[in-house]
């Protein structure tokens, strides 16, 4: 996200401080147009740190601070130049694709009423989404205001229980990443199927095994699966990508079916042998990705698999999913990057086979 400078909405252009204070004059310009818009009245929802005087010091070091912690954009009438407010970002990275944004707003008192804020996270929201990348968008309330509150909920929020408490009510809103739009420019653009999973499926090549893909893309396992005869059904929430895999599995007379779905809310038609989670769960949040797991290993049958390649600090999680469930299970493969397990009710050759 960081990477953007601006973006705009019907009646606001918001665009990134970075270069304004970096400029002695325009910053002297800014901590005079602040000075009518950091008032205690538009401070009071902010943390107790946040309150200042309005004298020009106090100004300079309050943009000082903010610019330590955070991305600040300046929000601006289009027509008129008018200084309306700040968004204000912090952010921090997940994982490979995922960022979390803490973000938080504010507007002069004359701006207020007039729909701004809303229109402000919803412009927000489109940058991101264009933008492509997977963000988790993080918005904290003050308990009883509910303006704000309402604010976000309109544009897609919702109440996180978990990270709300006695004073603040937090909201939060999951954006994936848009391999749709890469996978409407690139073929094979995540490359050769991973080798973990040729190995596993050319020694169970006779099984016929019915297989469920989470995150299958563009067919770079599915593929390769049902071409050693096994029977695939590949999940993604790109139609560019189920597109693709539907297309290649027609014209190779594949037993490979395409479902456009949201891994966060999909339930399987029916038991698979084999689950299949190709660097797909890291993408998620933590509880995500966790809710994600816990439901899909429902699906697998007695005596099947469930395979996993993600990042080595999420495996742990994942371990304690498997190990909670209500069926028993066997660790047969245990990487700090994959982790193979089957149920125990049926046999599909030794452990060392995995």
């Amino acid at each position: 996200m960081t990477q953007a400078k601006r973006f705009e909405t019907v009646r606001m252009q918001v665009k990134s401080w970075s270069e304004t204070i970096s400029s002695h004059t325009q910053r002297s310009a800014l901590v005079e147009e602040l000075r009518d818009v950091l008032t205690p009245v538009v401070l009071r929802h902010l943390p107790e740190s946040l309150q200042m005087s309005k004298t020009h010091p106090a100004i300079d070091e309050w943009i000082t601070s903010r610019s330590a912690e955070s991305n600040v954009m300046l929000v601006r009438d289009r027509a008129s130049d008018r200084l309306l407010g700040l968004l204000i970002l912090a952010e921090c990275s997940e994982s490979e694709f995922l960022t979390t944004v803490h973000l938080g707003y504010l507007f002069s008192e004359e701006a207020w009423g007039k729909g701004y804020a809303t229109e402000l996270i919803a412009g927000l929201v489109t940058w991101c989404k264009d933008e492509g990348q997977s963000v988790q968008l993080f918005g904290g309330v003050e308990n009883g205001n509910t303006a704000s509150s309402r604010v976000l909920q309109k544009n897609g929020f919702e109440l996180v229980e978990d990270l709300s408490d006695a004073t603040t009510a937090m909201f939060g809103l999951y954006i994936p990443y848009n391999f749709d739009k890469l996978y409407g420019s690139t073929p094979q653009a995540l490359g050769e199927p991973t080798q973990l999973f040729v190995d596993f499926f050319k020694r169970h090549a006779g099984n016929h095994l019915r297989v469920l893909d989470i995150g299958c893309g563009q067919g770079r396992d599915a593929i390769f699966v049902g071409r050693l005869g096994h029977r695939v059904v590949g999940v993604d929430l790109s139609p560019n990508g189920i597109r693709d895999l539907n297309e290649a599995a027609r014209r190779e007379n594949l037993s490979i079916k395409g479902i456009v779905s949201d891994i966060r809310t999909f339930v399987p038609d029916g038991e698979f042998d084999v689950l299949l989670l190709d660097r797909t769960l890291h993408m998620l949040s933590e509880k995500d990705r966790l809710i994600v797991l816990k439901r899909l290993i429902g699906s697998v049958s007695g005596g099947g698999w469930v395979l996993i390649s993600d990042e080595p600090e999420n495996m742990q999680g994942f371990k304690e999913v498997i190990t909670s469930s209500t069926d028993a299970w066997e660790i047969a493969l245990d990487r700090p990057e994959a982790l193979f397990v089957r149920q125990l009710r049926r046999e599909y050759g030794s452990e060392s086979e995995a």
